[in-house]
């Protein structure tokens, strides 16, 4: 699952990760949430309601109004047209059936975006979870609040990506595959390695890796799917938590995630840069600047 790093990058980050275990990292005054479209900025799954609801709060209300509805029934009644808009995309179990030429020829769309697409042959692809068919005549943004809408309930993190940040995101995970991300825990910090494979990303903690190097358990994976890349401009992403056993909460994920993008994306090149000396000066990178550029993501 995983690759072996080099023996200088452990050593450093064994001995490190000693040092600090006992200071206090980051107090959170609420959970790291993911983000609205933007240049900027790419997560779109679970914003904060309050803010929400601030900005909008005028036109919520005059809708409900003109519909004769109150608040409260018109957000039930978005989020049910959501979630049947996703059931309805979902693939329907059917019995196999032997047809002689009568095979229903596919999109030239959908041909060409599955044919590019160099996946793991473990890893899941969109039309295992959507009908894409049923997607074509939506618009990205409609397509992103069916796919968040529709795992809002589930235990799991959900994203849409513009196509040209997942471009830079996914470029430069070829680069750099591998990289650490210190994450606050009540004892003080801990550094979790993530992976990349094609489209997915998998973070495991530093003392599961220590103990199991390549064979180390995923705590969470993520997985891109870029198969509306090309056609709607976005990439969905699906993050699954390991539940064998479960290490970390919906909050982790989250902040997992969002760090990730910082480093690898959005945060600007003081960040990119502790990326590429991780793998080019392993002896010389400095885990003290490594945490401060965290302190600064929050």
């Amino acid at each position: 699952m995983f690759s072996t790093i080099s023996r200088q990058i452990a050593r450093n980050l064994h001995s490190y990760q000693k040092s600090i275990i006992s200071k206090p990292f980051l107090q959170y005054e609420r959970p790291i949430v993911t983000l609205k479209f933007g240049q900027n900025r790419f997560y779109t799954a679970q914003v904060k309601t309050a803010d929400f609801e601030a900005k909008y709060a005028d036109k919520i209300k005059e809708i409900a109004k003109r519909e004769g509805i109150t608040v409260d029934q018109l957000k039930q009644k978005i989020k049910e047209e959501a979630e049947k808009k996703l059931k309805a995309a979902r693939p329907k179990k059917v019995e196999p059936k032997i047809v002689a030429n009568t095979t229903k020829k596919a999109s030239a769309s959908t041909i060409a975006a599955k044919a590019q697409l160099p996946y793991d042959s473990s890893a899941p692809t969109l039309d295992k979870l959507v009908k894409l068919e049923l997607l074509e005549n939506e618009t990205p943004e409609k397509i992103a609040q069916i796919w968040n809408a529709g795992h809002a309930n589930k235990d799991c993190i959900t994203a849409a990506i513009p196509s040209d940040i997942y471009e830079k995101l996914y470029k430069r995970s070829q680069e750099y595959p591998i990289f650490v991300v210190p994450m606050p825990r009540e004892e003080g910090v801990e550094f979790f390695f993530l992976q990349f494979s094609f489209h997915q990303c998998n973070f495991t903690s530093l003392l599961e890796y220590k103990t199991k190097g390549s064979e180390a358990r995923p705590f969470l994976t993520l997985t891109h799917f870029p198969e509306l890349q090309k056609s709607k401009g976005i990439v969905l992403m699906k993050g699954d938590i390991n539940d064998d056993p479960r290490m970390l909460t919906t909050a982790n994920a989250q902040f997992l995630t969002f760090a990730l993008q910082q480093f690898y994306v959005t945060g600007g090149e003081e960040k990119l840069k502790l990326v590429e000396k991780f793998h080019k000066s392993p002896a010389d990178f400095d885990f003290q600047q490594l945490i401060e550029a965290v302190e600064k993501v929050v």
